[in-house]
């Protein structure tokens, strides 16, 4: 019985250690984190799923060109996929300017 006592011990001792890495690494790493990010991926991968189903049903192909997904000022204007919503219309501004103006 001791031995068994000994042996949990030791593993509680390994689960806590392997925590502090955790925090060291990570910090604010947290499962309810871990499990947030995890339930947001599965729904982009369905929604993804989805429309890749639809495509081939509808389009006989299931190639669907994905956007790519940034947050502020990390998103890149990729030329593969257009310019961002600021690009269109700054683009549409200046087009403007060079014509002299509006048209109407």
């Amino acid at each position: 019985m001791s031995q068994l006592r000994e042996m949990i011990e030791a593993m509680k001792q390994g689960v806590e250690t392997v925590k502090e890495g955790i925090q060291a690494a990570a910090p604010g790493l947290t499962l309810n984190n871990v499990l947030h990010d995890v339930g947001q991926e599965l729904k982009q991968q369905a929604a993804h799923g989805a429309h890749e189903l639809s495509a081939a049903l509808f389009n006989g192909s299931a190639f669907v060109m994905y956007p790519r997904q940034g947050q502020g000022k990390d998103q890149v204007d990729d030329p593969q996929h257009g310019p961002s919503q600021e690009g269109q219309k700054e683009q549409e501004a200046q087009k403007q300017q060079e014509r002299g103006g509006m048209s109407m």
